[in-house]
């Protein structure tokens, strides 16, 4: 028996940054994301031994280690510490391939994690919500690994689709409701351009946090610029309008331009230079995708200049990556 699994990457609107602990369990934080067509598959095979053989078919790597290992120092520490949490008592044969790049900023190593989780639910059944699979994934993480960061990516890839999801003491996963004109609309002004580089997120969400430790009140500011704007990305999806979705990529603009008060780290000179450019040739408003220095950019165009933007960025290097949203979030199914 062959146990599969996939798990969607996100690309994120706005309010990321404001789903972090400890500033989103004391002020609360919000953000607006969906997934796209674009994954991390996990393929799960029982061994005759305690052993667990990871073979990672981007870099052609594979490693072995055995059941309880808790030395969490290479590339492959979220295996372990996801065999480790869930108490895995089988050797297994996992091979995983992911579409896009490591580093990319659109939550990958949660998505990794999501679905390593959903290919083990599926084999012991263990009957986990959607919910419950988003929170051993951020326990994972952020616990085990320590890994800094927030709370959206394990539950954008475990949910799937556009989700409105809010931050406190408690976690609220609400689908936002927009009808299918202005996601095809909002679909057909987004480019995704991938412009070289990997991010370190863990460093930077350091050094957002040191931050916040400050206190400063511009930081507060800033974050509460965030929430607004994913609030207002919210209302103006539901509202239908169709005629008002210049308006979202004004926020994606706003949105950017508090996320990069919150730290230098977050943009640099080679992200200035693609984004300078495209709202030059008719890009509204954009953002990079994650917790920044690199990765992919995304940008809302005026959709006469759409493709005169994305020929002025393949000029200088940028390579755009075709996508659809994808409302799914978890799959996960058996070959006998």
């Amino acid at each position: 028996m062959i146990i599969r699994a996939r798990a969607p990457f996100r690309i994120s609107f706005g309010g990321g940054g404001t789903d972090m602990a400890p500033y989103c369990t004391e002020h609360g934080g919000c953000v607006i994301n969906t997934t796209i067509d674009r994954h991390v598959h996990v393929s799960l095979k029982e061994r005759d031994d305690k052993k667990i053989k990871v073979v990672l078919s981007n870099s052609n790597k594979s490693y072995i280690f055995d059941i309880g290992d808790r030395k969490y120092e290479n590339e492959i520490e979220i295996f372990k510490a996801t065999v480790n949490i869930l108490k895995v008592s089988h050797g297994f044969d996992i091979t995983i391939y992911s579409d896009l790049p490591a580093g990319s900023g659109m939550g990958g190593s949660s998505a990794l994690t999501v679905a390593l989780i959903g290919a083990f639910e599926k084999f012991y059944q263990l009957n986990l919500s959607r919910k419950e699979i988003a929170e051993k994934a951020y326990y994972i993480e952020r616990i085990e690994l320590n890994q800094k960061g927030g709370y959206q990516d394990q539950y954008a890839s475990s949910f799937g689709g556009f989700n409105f999801i809010k931050f406190s003491k408690d976690i609220d996963v609400m689908p936002v409701k927009v009808n299918h004109d202005i996601i095809n609309e909002l679909h057909f002004r987004l480019i995704l351009c991938y412009i070289g580089g990997t991010h370190f997120s863990s460093s930077i969400q350091e050094d957002v946090l040191e931050k916040y430790k400050i206190k400063r009140k511009s930081f507060l500011e800033a974050m509460d610029d965030l929430k607004r704007v994913a609030r207002d990305m919210r209302d103006l999806l539901e509202s239908n309008n169709i005629k008002e979705l210049n308006r979202f990529g004004e926020l994606m603009h706003e949105g950017w331009l508090a996320k990069k008060s919150l730290s230098s780290k977050i943009s640099n000179e080679n992200i200035e230079r693609f984004y300078l450019l495209s709202r030059k040739h008719g890009v509204i408003g954009g953002k990079l995708l994650g917790a920044g220095g690199g990765g992919h950019l995304l940008l809302f165009s005026n959709p006469d200049k759409k493709y005169n933007v994305i020929q002025e960025l393949e000029k200088i290097g940028g390579k755009i990556v075709n996508f659809h949203f994808n409302p799914n979030g978890l799959e996960s199914w058996v070959i006998n």
